[in-house]
């Protein structure tokens, strides 16, 4: 039998599902169910929309935030990445000056990382949107 694989992709808020996909809306604004587990805090999003933290150091924070959530939570990051396809969904652009400046690309990332851990396949598949 082939081994299932983990597929994430981002997407901005209001994506539309397809069949079988898990849509996750990581947002501190209006995160629910898994995806609020995956959010980022208001501390964090206001002090780098202010400029009181670089994306550096944001980047620093969102991580030890999800390695204290993953220690918490770690079968919420197991189900997640027992889906066949998984949309990390915040309200961020997408577009070239902002596309590695958003926490769900640094979700993906981090899912990666726990797939590997635990020996699940995994692929990154990029942005994807309604039109796709």
């Amino acid at each position: 039998m082939p081994q299932r694989i983990c597929h994430a992709a981002t997407a901005r808020i209001g994506y539309q599902a397809r069949p079988a996909q898990l849509v996750l809306n990581t947002t501190v604004k209006s995160g629910s169910g898994l995806g609020k587990i995956f959010a980022p805090t208001w501390d964090m999003v206001l002090a780098f929309k202010r400029g009181d933290i670089n994306w550096q150091r944001y980047t620093r924070r969102y991580q030890a935030l999800l390695r204290e959530r993953y220690r918490q939570h770690e079968a919420a990051f197991l189900e997640v990445l027992s889906r066949e396809v998984v949309i990390v969904c915040c309200y961020c652009q997408d577009s070239h000056a902002t596309t590695r400046h958003c926490h769900r690309y640094l979700l993906v990332d981090i899912l990666e990382k726990v797939a590997c851990h635990h020996a699940i396949d995994f692929e990154a598949i990029g942005e994807v949107s309604n039109s796709r």
